[in-house]
């Protein structure tokens, strides 16, 4: 049984580290300024992702509490570091941070998306009399 412990904390530290660093880089992604069209096409991607990644979230996240809460109730205190209990505390609670970001940053461009359409259309405007014109 002590085997089949160390594998099975092997395998939840691993998947908690997989689901803890997408949560981390998708953070940093959603950060990103958006200046261009290259960069709002990257973000329109990250905030795709994330919304699909909602849907599943759950089954990649209840795993691995399950694995951890078999591991704490038949093994003796002190068999995690302080920075895996940390990041098992905290990691629901990461990922609804994360989503309240990437809504944020939702509407943040389709506020933008309007300013946009109305600078393009008076460059369009401005464009056709410089046609006139010539």
């Amino acid at each position: 049984t002590i085997q089949y412990s160390e594998k099975l904390h092997t395998r939840a530290k691993a998947e908690l580290e997989v689901i803890t660093e997408y949560m981390r880089l998708t953070t940093g992604k959603l950060s990103r300024k958006v200046e261009d069209l290259d960069t709002l096409g990257f973000m329109m991607q990250v905030l795709k992702e994330v919304r699909e990644k909602e849907c599943s979230i759950e089954l990649e996240i209840r795993p691995i509490m399950e694995m951890y809460q078999m591991l704490e109730r038949y093994l003796p205190a002190g068999f995690m570091e302080k920075e895996e209990i940390d990041k098992k505390t905290v990691l629901r609670s990461y990922w609804k941070k994360l989503i309240a970001q990437a809504l944020r940053r939702g509407d943040e461009l389709s506020n933008k998306q309007i300013q946009y359409k109305r600078e393009l259309q008076n460059d369009i405007r401005a464009f056709k009399i410089d046609v006139c014109n010539f």
